[in-house]
């Protein structure tokens, strides 16, 4: 645990990196930092461990790996800290690095916050102009993008434009700025302002012969400008682009797939006889350029109101008209307005297309106040709103008894509580509330709230369903999609009922489209929704086109052939969400029988009311109950007696463990329960092998044999856990006296060690259970921590004494 001066080769290892990644391999990269990062632990060396952790987070970052980047973000802000380099430029990076990452996986709020201290940071130890605070206002541009807030996005681009500007061999922040600006002037409207960054940034990164993601974003925004103005075969050329530059720099990830929706939209529209204006034109940035400069405004808004979202129009109108009349007519109550699109239709959740605009379709948007703020200028602002112009961009808006409910004022809690009959998500009852309802609470976008009184119970119906009701959920899809698919077509197609047996599959289908999107942390909307909502992602777009081989067959005859691809298909979406299932750590095993998991899932919903504590206090007591049964030769001993010493030698243990761990473990042990095998009564069996070895020989073949693989993994968490208890005893020796010797080389029949202990208690693991063991004690170790020093410095609070130290003198007495 003491700091050692060392020094590894940085620079060597990042270049490695960096061959890795010219080469297109990631995996490899990502392994060398991780060997790199354990050997920096080893040798104490913390200016390099801090620098490879900034490094992996940012890989696990573009490589969208969101546990990963949840647990290095941490790791990098307490190694930061551990170097003592708070409110300093290094500490300010590391929090910048987090941000971003935050970002990318979709935590916002806790990006901001952590924007705003690198802001104070700098503020307290930088000048206004320099090249850092550019750097960080582009970040942040990004993070209000995600947020839906263009106009605050498009003035801290402007504030980096300002510094990089006029900054000597600034060309690559000035080119990030220009294409960052271009995407974002796009969602404003400010086409021409679009335009004109957008050529600025391609003709900057080519000229630097650049090709990063940064240039795809800005071919990106390029190519959106002529797709609204009708050039489809310029935009299609440079959104094909983009998407090669994407997929080399970044691989096929979410962005890569939005991209290629832009191509189909482009082919589309062309395929369906709308020309470009000079279909001829020449593909380069340049020409391209000179083409649009020629013809940049002949369409009308109208022939572009057909290529644009309605959520899009929706925000344009407030912009033009919205704005506007609420800072004329309630200027002191601007601040207390939040105004948006959320809800009720299909152009809240961007999935409106031509034939979504036949009915409840228009330019409108939603005002949200308080209770108070309504009672005094509610009755006027809907008076205001309703005054606005009746036809925008070629479209004419809602009649007022159509907006009810879906458009203009509402109070806070009434918009809530008309979507999900609760005034905020703590007093949901989530048995009743169709999931559809949860949707529309957290689809569309919020374009201004100053006060943040809407966007923060919002934000807390965002996080998803509380952990219960997601396990139910799970639970519940997984049974419907294997009964419905996996069991009772069979059955019905051997009936020979046909129409039953479609149903079915029809049923089944639903029910893998809902399930997907519960894996992804989504509410699924209106089943007609369903299908279009799983091409937002790469799993969900997979799982899409299973469904899609699914239904043609499903449109042809039943016959023996037809059958045996559908149930191929089947098996493969069962097979698929098996694997997601278990690798997110909610099932234990991989049938691929989905309604096996059923009852898992379902106790594990159980288990989720519990806080971490009150896991803790469940696993003590049902292992207490289970030790209690245990059979000594020798008779009862007295430690079975003593709840009191037993409670606090496991709460200290598992206080450790994150919530994975105690769900998994409180689920195994009570699940061998029901098969009457007694996981106490086999770890006390196991020490045997080395404190009474005859007899083991006798009794091990009552215990699972585990395999060489496993043995092997168990092996090496020990001799980690034994240097931790090792290195313990050496600071606390008086503790670690009054405490079991610590080698199995010391073992007798009136002695067990720690190490095995240890070695008899993992080994009673299921194979889910050692792998979630295997990885927290890793951890442990990448961060640097000693777990013995952890649990015993839960012991001692347990017992009343204040720290270590204080227990430790204790004890020399």
């Amino acid at each position: 645990m003491r700091e050692r001066e060392y020094s590894m080769d940085i620079n060597a290892i990042l270049q490695k990196v960096d061959e890795y990644y010219s080469a297109g391999q990631g995996p490899e990269a990502e392994k060398l930092m991780l060997t790199s990062i354990q050997d920096a632990m080893n040798e104490g060396d913390d200016g390099t461990l801090l620098q490879l952790l900034n490094e992996i987070l940012g890989y696990y970052r573009e490589t969208g790996q969101v546990e990963n980047v949840n647990a290095i973000a941490v790791q990098c802000i307490e190694q930061a800290k551990r170097m003592g380099l708070v409110n300093t430029i290094p500490y300010a990076t590391t929090l910048l690095n987090v941000a971003n990452a935050y970002r990318v996986v979709g935590r916002l709020d806790d990006s901001l916050k952590l924007y705003e201290e690198v802001r104070a940071v700098y503020e307290c130890n930088l000048s206004e102009d320099h090249f850092l605070i550019a750097g960080l206002e582009n970040n942040m541009s990004l993070l209000y993008q995600e947020m839906g807030l263009f106009e605050e996005s498009r003035a801290s681009l402007l504030k980096a434009l300002h510094i990089v500007e006029g900054m000597e061999g600034a060309e690559f922040e000035l080119a990030v700025t220009h294409a960052n600006l271009a995407t974002t002037c796009m969602k404003l409207e400010r086409k021409d302002e679009a335009f004109k960054y957008a050529c600025k940034a391609i003709e900057e990164f080519e000229a630097m012969k650049v090709e990063d993601a940064h240039y795809g974003a800005a071919l990106s925004a390029l190519a959106s400008y002529y797709f609204d103005e009708k050039k489809y075969v310029q935009a299609r050329e440079l959104f094909e682009k983009a998407m090669q530059i994407m997929e080399k720099v970044l691989g096929r990830n979410a962005y890569f797939y939005r991209l290629q929706e832009n191509v189909e939209a482009c082919e589309k529209a062309l395929g369906t006889g709308q020309q470009d204006m000079q279909e001829d034109a020449p593909g380069d940035v340049q020409d391209a350029r000179e083409a649009v400069q020629e013809d940049a405004c002949g369409d009308t808004q109208e022939a572009r109101g057909k290529t644009e979202k309605g959520l899009d129009i929706s925000r344009a109108f407030y912009e033009t008209y919205g704005r506007p009349m609420i800072a004329e007519k309630f200027p002191a109550y601007e601040s207390l307005i939040a105004v948006g699109l959320v809800g009720k239709g299909s152009d809240c959740f961007g999935y409106d297309d031509e034939s979504s605009r036949d009915h409840d379709w228009g330019p409108d948007f939603c005002m949200w106040v308080t209770d108070e703020t309504y009672a005094q200028i509610g009755e006027a602002l809907e008076q205001a709103y309703s005054e606005l112009p009746m036809e925008f961009h070629g479209f004419r808006r809602l009649p007022e008894l159509q907006q009810r409910g879906r458009r203009g004022v509402f109070t806070i809690s009434g918009f809530f509580k008309g979507l999900v009959n609760a005034e905020d998500y703590e007093h949901v009852d989530f048995r009743e509330v169709p999931d559809y309802a949860l949707a529309c609470v957290v689809n569309g976008a919020v374009f201004r709230d100053d006060e943040g009184i809407f966007s923060a119970v919002r934000a807390k119906f965002l996080k998803g369903y509380p952990e219960p009701v997601f396990y139910l959920k799970l639970a519940d899809a997984v049974a419907r999609f294997s009964q419905t698919g996996q069991y009772n077509f069979k059955r019905m197609r051997k009936r020979g009922d046909s129409v039953t047996a479609r149903c079915m599959l029809a049923d089944c289908m639903k029910e893998a489209m809902k399930l997907q999107l519960i894996l992804e942390g989504k509410y699924p909307p209106h089943d007609k929704w369903l299908y279009r909502s799983l091409l937002d992602s790469e799993t969900g777009s997979h799982v899409a086109g299973l469904l899609s081989e699914l239904e043609r067959a499903m449109s042809a005859e039943l016959t023996v052939h037809n059958c045996a691809a559908i149930e191929e298909r089947i098996e493969q979406l069962a097979t698929l969400f098996m694997k997601e299932l278990y690798q997110c750590n909610y099932i234990s095993d991989s049938d691929t029988y989905l309604d096996a998991h059923s009852d898992e899932l379902f106790r594990k919903a159980g288990y989720a009311r519990w806080t971490n504590e009150e896991l803790v206090e469940q696993i003590a007591k049902v292992e207490f109950t289970a030790f209690d049964k245990v059979q000594n030769v020798g008779g009862r001993a007295s430690c079975q007696n003593d709840w009191a010493t037993f409670s606090i030698m496991r709460k200290s243990q598992y206080l450790t463990w994150d919530r994975t761990m105690l769900l998994q473990y409180l689920y195994d042990f009570n699940r061998e329960l029901r098969m009457g095998h007694n996981l106490i009564e086999e770890k006390y069996g196991r020490m045997m092998a080395s404190t009474a070895p005859n007899e083991y020989e006798e009794i091990k073949g009552f215990f699972p044999e585990n395999t060489p693989d496993k043995l092997a993994v168990i092996e090496q968490i020990v001799k980690l856990q034994v240097a931790w208890m090792e290195e313990f005893a050496q600071e606390y020796p008086a503790l670690a006296d009054n405490a079991r010797s610590v080698h199995t080389s010391e073992d007798n029949l009136y002695n067990t060690s720690y190490e095995t202990y240890l070695r008899g208690e993992i080994s009673t693991y299921s194979d889910k259970m050692l792998e979630l063991y295997g990885r927290y004690v890793v951890s442990y170790a990448q961060a640097g921590k000693n777990l013995a020093y952890d649990i015993m410095t839960n012991s001692v609070h347990l017992y009343g004494y204040e720290n270590l130290d204080a227990a430790e003198r204790f004890m020399e007495l």
